[in-house]
């Protein structure tokens, strides 16, 4: 997969993400289920590294762009797409990875227990839990209020989770670190200019719009831009935020449970 046109933050994570499902790859680990799959880029990865999958999200509109991008996926039936909320999610298979991204920082406390009791009720012998959330409270802002955000994680909060749910910590960084947070400042005017209308909608409607969110110079970029906004242009600074992953500004956590 290609990643052009989209943000610097946004990138640096796929990158990162793809280095770790080649690990689940060599892992023994075959099937996913990604809670809030929006476009369907991150379900992109782990098909395209060979994994085997199904995505599940709140906005019909982000579902059908899933079917779309991912549309030789679905005709091989290596992949399904489901408008439904995970909570109403029945089904007796497996996973070996479940995955979200963006998704938990949502939920309210009482929610995130449950989330966590099903997605461990739903994974496999050998799975993971495998979560990307904003990450440091102090950084919050307009772009939390705009996507409906309960919180913003800090590493505590994911203690807390281990705990309360007997599981383990087997891996955490932080990401997208000096990056998004050189760019931050620009980043929360854009939002203010072009969004701020969608603070007069309720929390769920906020959040259910993230799953499609078409921001020009935040979500998406002119084509000029892929000239620099790509995996190999960006790939120095994907080095540099493997640095600084345990810098605790990190604007993303990504953590590994099982």
């Amino acid at each position: 997969m290609k990643y052009v046109g989209m943000p610097p933050g946004n990138i640096l994570q796929y990158i990162y993400l793809n280095s770790q499902i080649k690990r689940f790859k060599k892992e023994g680990l075959t099937n996913f289920l990604e809670i809030g799959s929006g476009n369907g880029y991150n379900s992109k990865v782990f098909l395209d590294a060979g994994f085997r999958g199904k995505g599940i999200d709140l906005n019909i509109n982000a579902c059908k762009k899933n079917k779309q991008l991912n549309a030789t996926y679905i005709s091989n039936q290596s992949y399904s797409v489901s408008n439904k909320d995970f909570f109403m999610l029945e089904e007796d298979k497996k996973y070996d990875v479940i995955f979200s991204c963006m998704v938990i920082e949502h939920m309210e406390d009482k929610m995130v227990k449950s989330y966590f009791e099903k997605a461990k009720n739903l994974l496999s012998n050998k799975g993971k839990i495998v979560c990307l959330v904003p990450a440091s409270m102090k950084h919050w802002g307009i772009e939390d209020d705009i996507a409906g955000h309960i919180k913003r994680y800090e590493l505590k909060d994911i203690n807390n989770i281990t705990k309360a749910h007997q599981l383990e910590l087997i891996k955490y960084a932080g990401l997208t670190y000096p990056v998004s947070n050189w760019l931050l400042g620009l980043s929360n005017k854009i939002i203010e200019k072009k969004e701020k209308d969608l603070l007069n909608k309720t929390q769920k409607e906020r959040t259910v719009y993230t799953g499609n969110r078409e921001v020009q110079f935040k979500t998406q970029f002119p084509t000029v831009f892929n000239l620099i906004l790509n995996s190999t242009m960006m790939y120095p600074l994907h080095l540099l935020q493997l640095m600084f992953k345990n810098n605790p500004n990190s604007l993303v956590l990504y953590f590994e449970l099982k």
